[in-house]
């Protein structure tokens, strides 16, 4: 990364830390938990993580470091929704599975017109080469499928296909909080090659894309918890937006 992309994503993170933690993360502390321990241990997703490593590319802020997070809360998403439709645990680890490779490749053509159905097609290549179920390869390229923003959703064939695709949506969206203007911003800044000067002209636009992503969660636990994620991510946008026009400003 360039260095003024690099010291504002510095800057940008020490405003970030004098904010309270969105009550999601405190509230499932367990199944956030528990979604890392999978996520760093369960062999498929050791086996997909080295092979996704060198596709998923920082330059838009949406590679690896964006991936595992949707993938996590994704996870938890998954288990926050079950606590009250009790499933056998057995079954209840292989969805949250599901949501974990869901999140891993939801991503995967992220350059690419309509990269939700793009993706969908290009994740049936890693899925079909990993030991898992027809229907568990449907579940995930649907959930992938139905990943976009501001576009009207499928109807998944089954409910658990439902929960999966939702709880993808949803922690997908959570990163439209605090995350954009820790990690995402920069490596588009980066990539892009923009001045301090351009950034703070699309700034604004780019709230309003916030504020109305608030309005979009699909799950219940989502419902609850993605609008406060989304407002103190906006907080923190306000402040280094105040910060970028102190310094960079004409």
């Amino acid at each position: 990364m360039n260095p003024l992309p690099q010291n504002l994503q510095r800057e940008a993170e020490r405003i970030a830390s004098r904010h309270p933690c969105p009550a999601f993360y405190v509230q499932f502390k367990a199944p956030l938990s528990f979604a890392r321990r999978l996520f760093f241990n369960h062999p498929l997703l050791i086996l997909l993580r080295d092979r996704l490593e060198p596709v998923l590319q920082e330059d838009l802020g949406h590679g690896m470091y964006h991936s595992a997070r949707v993938s996590i809360d994704g996870a938890a998403l998954i288990q926050a929704e079950m606590e009250t439709n009790p499933m056998e645990p057995a079954r209840l680890e292989r969805l949250i599975l599901m949501g974990l490779i869901a999140g891993l490749l939801h991503d995967i053509s992220r350059g690419e017109e309509r990269h939700a159905e793009v993706g969908a097609r290009e994740a049936l290549r890693y899925l079909e080469a990993l030991p898992l179920q027809t229907e568990e390869i449907e579940c995930i390229c649907q959930a992938i499928r139905n990943h976009e923003a501001f576009v009207t959703p499928k109807t998944c064939a089954r409910p658990s296909f439902q929960l999966v695709s939702d709880c993808l949506y949803d922690a997908d969206k959570f990163r439209w909080g605090p995350d954009t203007f820790t990690h995402t911003l920069w490596h588009m800044m980066n990539y892009q090659e923009l001045t301090a000067q351009e950034l703070i002209a699309r700034f604004p636009w780019g709230m309003t894309g916030m504020v109305r992503i608030a309005d979009t969660f699909r799950t219940a636990t989502g419902r609850q918890f993605g609008p406060e994620i989304i407002e103190t991510g906006m907080e923190i946008g306000k402040e280094i937006y105040r910060y970028l026009v102190q310094h960079f400003g004409d």
